[in-house]
Formats: C-alpha cells, structure tokens, sequence
C-alpha cells in the first residue's frame, strides 16, 4: 500500500531546543497580529434589532415575573409551617 505522506524517522531528544525557522516564526507573528486585530474593540456599536430588543425585554419581565412568584410562594411555606 503506497502513501502520499512521508514518514520520517522520529530523532532521539538532544538536550537542546532546536531553532524554529524564519517562515515560521513570521507566520505565528502574522497570525497572532490577525487574532488581536480580529479582536479589537469596535468605536461604533452594533445595530440593534428592535424585534431582538423587545423579545428580550419579554423574556426578562417573564422572568422577573416567575422569580416574584417563587418568592411569594416560599413566604407563604414559610408561614404555613
């Protein structure tokens, strides 16, 4: 069976790194450069959906609205024991 790759003899360890290439340094350094610049902080905000904005809004009063039930309804164990 014949295979495209090729499999080099693994070196045994020697007590010091070996050097990493200039090609290869100058692309970590590329691509760490791509990974801050994609993570910047934008000047200008995001647009905001208005349908997004009051679904979140619903979804926060209805929560806001079973919390107060649960509260009511351990005050009212509460009183009963």
């Amino acid at each position: 069976m014949s295979s495209k790759t090729l499999l080099r003899p693994v070196r045994p360890p020697t007590g010091r790194p070996h050097r990493v290439s200039l090609p290869d340094r100058i692309a970590l350094r590329i691509g760490l450069a791509l990974i801050v610049w994609s993570r910047r902080t934008r000047r200008q905000p995001h647009e905001v959906d208005p349908a997004d904005e009051l679904r979140r809004h619903r979804e926060e009063q209805a929560r806001l609205r079973r919390e107060a039930e649960w509260l009511m309804l351990g005050a009212a164990m509460h009183m009963w024991r």
